[in-house]
């Protein structure tokens, strides 16, 4: 009977840890994003967050993707990291949007850029996979902005 309990309680548990509300960005991606350094000066870019992946216009925030859940495949040179984000509700829709979006974002040299985005319907089976004129491809072709390890050798630097 405790085993019984102690497997209840430990089944509980790991789905409380599961259904978490939010997750930090993975090391590699913390900071100010931009397409240029121009854009990097001027404060204007893209942060991943736990909440949200948000558009940066100085004192400025647009929520891009919600609650952000992200999964890294890859470290290194070869830095890939699938981002599964909720669907913005409308007013007046459906209470729950059931399908997702997913896009996968990869290391080019000193810059991320998405290499897949999917929206996926669980309840239906559909998947729309964007590719020519994807507005989030545009947007999230970025490089960091300030020191990070990417842009700059590691010798002397004793963290990110």
């Amino acid at each position: 009977m405790a085993r019984a309990r102690r497997f209840i309680a430990w089944f509980g548990l790991s789905v409380a840890a599961g259904c978490s509300a939010s997750q930090p960005p993975p090391a590699e991606l913390v900071g100010l994003w931009s397409a240029s350094e121009a854009a990097c000066h001027a404060g204007v870019g893209v942060e991943f967050g736990a909440e949200a992946i948000s558009a940066v216009y100085q004192d400025e925030r647009q929520t891009l993707f919600l609650h952000p859940k992200y999964q890294v495949e890859a470290d290194g040179e070869e830095f890939r990291v699938r981002i599964t984000y909720d669907l913005p509700r409308l007013p007046g829709g459906a209470r729950s949007a059931g399908a997702h979006g997913v896009v996968v974002l990869a290391r080019e040299g000193a810059m991320i850029a998405p290499v897949s985005h999917t929206l996926v319907d669980p309840r239906t089976g559909a998947a729309r996979l964007r590719i020519a004129g994807d507005a989030a491809a545009r947007a999230l072709t970025l490089t960091p902005c300030g020191n990070h390890p990417w842009r700059e050798p590691l010798r002397g630097r004793s963290q990110i």
